[in-house]
Order: structure tokens, then sequence, then C-alpha cells
């Protein structure tokens, strides 16, 4: 009996021990890129630009704003350029330098011979304002703003957009663009959308070869309630471009893209148009801290974030499109 209760432990103790062994099942991969982006991810993209403080043109937060977008775009594996150009304001005519950055992902149809290489390009604006000039407060007119969801928000998507690409390489290529000085100029003045302008004016020269099927820039898209205006140019022209995207929206049953009003917004996708690339914008311009020193963090959230990323990322690049 007692030699039968001893084997009876040993084999009980063995087959714990394999057991113990066995390491339990991997999670199975996300099936499409739309899963793998990660909210959370981007939320502590954003988080960490507010920490910098105002990313306003000449800024030390400006500076440190620049390093974190290169190196995040390399550590994913991008192709990184800066973009530099010099631009003179009108107060008072001295040239000052600005910086784009552009970071490719190039696409399987890049190293197969003889395809026309088709591509897409994102872009949004890293840069802060220079004056709270919509404030309530007098005092705070003249104070650079936090700028969280103008220039902080569609920084943040794009970079998370960027880690899943490298996690999973796109089929087309993909070239992130980060935007300077679109916020640089004062009220009725030119001096807006300095980096696009900058951009489409030498475009034959920083993009040889075939334009990109289509353009998307994101401005505001991490408010807390945020509702999508659609682009009205592009609804004129390209209007399958803001199709996709709009049933994309539907598709993630989100509120943001229900009942978008058709508003005609000058912004970064404007001078993309001009050099006749399909381009549009997504922007929540009714949202109320626009320009002024609350906009904060704290009126964002990463759900907004995680809405916009899975939509450009469903719409235009886990699914092949065809331009119309």
């Amino acid at each position: 009996m007692r030699v039968r209760r001893l084997a009876l432990l040993c084999l009980a103790a063995a087959l714990a021990a394999l057991t113990a062994c066995e390491k339990p099942p991997a999670p199975a991969p996300p099936a499409t890129r739309e899963q793998a982006y990660d909210e959370n991810r981007a939320w502590k993209d954003l988080q960490a630009l507010c920490a910098m403080g105002p990313r306003c043109h000449g800024s030390e937060g400006h500076k440190n704003a620049q390093a974190y977008l290169r190196d995040t775009l390399k550590a994913c594996g991008a192709d990184v350029r800066d973009l530099t150009f010099e631009y003179r304001g009108r107060e008072d005519g001295t040239p000052r330098p600005f910086t784009n950055i552009a970071g490719r992902f190039k696409g399987k149809q890049d190293q197969q011979a003889g395809l026309a290489r088709k591509w897409i390009l994102l872009g949004t604006h890293y840069d802060t304002r220079l004056w709270g000039d919509k404030d309530y407060e007098e005092a705070a007119r003249e104070k650079p703003i936090e700028g969280a969801n103008d220039g902080g928000s569609g920084t943040a998507v794009l970079l998370e957009v960027a880690r899943v690409l490298q996690a999973h390489p796109p089929d087309i290529g993909v070239e992130i663009v980060f935007f300077d000085g679109e916020d640089y100029g004062r009220f009725g003045s030119p001096d807006y959308f300095l980096g696009s302008k900058d951009l489409a004016k030498n475009w034959d020269t920083l993009y040889p070869g075939p334009k990109p099927a289509c353009a998307v820039i994101l401005d505001m898209v991490g408010d807390a309630e945020f509702r999508l205006w659609r682009d009205a140019v592009c609804e004129g022209s390209h209007p399958w471009l803001n199709g996709l995207l709009w049933k994309a929206g539907s598709d993630l049953g989100s509120a943001a893209f229900a009942g978008s009003p058709l508003k005609g917004v000058t912004d970064d996708q404007t001078a993309l148009v001009g050099v006749g690339i399909p381009a549009t914008l997504l922007i929540d311009f009714e949202y109320p801290h626009w320009h002024t020193a609350h906009d904060t963090i704290d009126k964002c959230s990463a759900k907004s974030l995680g809405v916009t990323g899975r939509v450009l990322l469903r719409a235009l690049i886990d699914r092949p499109f065809e331009t119309k």
C-alpha cells in the first residue's frame, strides 16, 4: 500500500513538473494594422509632447519635439529626412529657419521592378501657436500655448501609425510628414501653413516621380468629444477619398464621423491640392479651446486618438483602394 502511494505521489509530481514547464500559448497577432493600433501608446506620445511645454517656433519645446519625432521615426525603421527651408515673416522680413520632418515606409511595390509605385502621404503639423490670441483673458493672448489638440493630437496619432507600419509593413509606400510653421502667423497674415506651402513649391525636387495616390492631413483630432468636418474642396474634386474615410469611420461605429458638416477649411492640405494631389483634411474645427491657453491635454482623450488612427489604417492601408 505504501509503495503504491509512493508511486502515485511520484507520478503526480512528474505531471505537475511537466505542466509547469508548458508555456502558455502565444497570443494571436493582430489580423490587421487597424487592430494593432494602440491608442494608449499614442496617448503616451501626447503626454510626452505636452510635457515639453509650448512647441512654438524658436522655443526649447520646438527643438525637443523635433528630436522626439526623428528618434521615434528612426526607431520605427523609417527613412527620415529633414526638409529645411527659410521664411521671411511679414512683420520684420527676417529670414528664419523651419524644418519639416518626413519618414518614409517603403511598400512592397517599391521592391518590385516594373510596377508603378503607389504611395500615400499622411501629414500633420507639430508646431504650436506663439500666441493664444483667441483666449477670453487678455493677459493670455500674447503667451504661447500648450497645443495639446492643435499640434499635439495629429502628431501623436501619426507616431503610433509609424509603429504599426514597422510591425506590419504596408503593401504601398507611406510617407509621414510633420509640418513646421503651420501656426506661425498672426491673424490676417499670410504667415500660416509654411511647411506645406514650401513642400508644394519644391515638390518636384523633393519628390521626383509619381505623385501620391492621395494625402490626408490631420489637425485637432484629439478632442474628447470631437466631430470631424467633411472637407468641401475634396468633396467637390475627389469625393472618393472622403468616402473611404467616412465609410471606415461608420464601420467602426464612431460618432465623430456621423452627421459631419460639409465645410471648406484652409489648412496644410490646401497647398497639396494646388499641385494636383487628391488631398483632404480631418479636423474638428468646433473645438472651443482653439488658439487659447485652455488647449491642454485634459481636453483630449486616448479614445479619439484611437479612432483617428484606426480609420486611417482601415481606409487607406489595410484594404487596397482604387482612385477614381
